[in-house]
């Protein structure tokens, strides 16, 4: 027997493949609440139940993706291996990104990507913290996280927009690379050896 939770899952899932198959023969735009359900066979009564519009089904897919990456990065011990996995997330949902970008907006798009970066960030900054030793105040800390989202953003959208000469592998070194010596400096220009002087749980 299917219980009501399963089964709400499992429409709210056809339905998002429907979304995802239609964007891949429009724009998002052009795209409506009758095509969604009849690819997913479903009525209009139980779309409307589930989500507002197309664009709050839009947002449970993206929120679902993020949710799955946000956890793998969480998993991960290593800058390297959790980069791996943003770049995976972005060449396997590009075209779904580029629906997105050309029907909403880059700024949309960026704000898409944020929860993702700002893991990735936070998760870097508690590493440099425990790799410098420095305690750091949540103002200062806070700011450095956003730093580095934004850096990582630019830098990302370069390669999302295939306009890095860099190959996969190069291009993961050099951010690699760049994170560690911003995050390291920024940390021991802003932070405090002396852990009594501030208290930050790093955990």
């Amino acid at each position: 027997i299917v219980k009501n939770c399963e089964l709400r899952e499992i429409t709210k899932e056809k339905l998002a493949t429907a979304l995802i198959t239609a964007m891949e023969e429009k724009a998002l735009d052009k795209i409506t609440v009758k095509e969604i359900i009849e690819k997913a066979e479903v009525n209009r009564k139980t779309f409307y139940y589930y989500f507002p519009d197309i664009y709050g089904l839009l947002e449970w897919v993206i929120s679902r993706e993020s949710n799955k990456l946000i956890t793998e990065i969480q998993n991960n011990r290593d800058y390297e291996n959790a980069l791996n996995d943003v770049l995976d997330s972005i060449e396997k949902h590009r075209h779904l990104l580029n629906c997105i970008k050309d029907s909403v907006g880059r700024v949309t798009l960026e704000r898409v990507l944020y929860r993702e970066l700002e893991q990735l960030a936070s998760w870097a900054m508690k590493i440099g913290i425990c790799e410098t030793g420095v305690a750091i105040s949540e103002k200062e800390l806070q700011i450095l996280t956003e730093l580095s989202i934004s850096d990582i953003w630019r830098l990302l959208l370069l390669y999302f927009q295939k306009e890095i000469s860099y190959k996969r592998d190069e291009f993961i070194q050099f951010i690699l690379r760049y994170l560690k010596a911003s995050i390291t400096a920024g940390l021991l220009e802003f932070g405090e050896r002396d852990a009594t002087r501030f208290a930050h749980n790093t955990r």
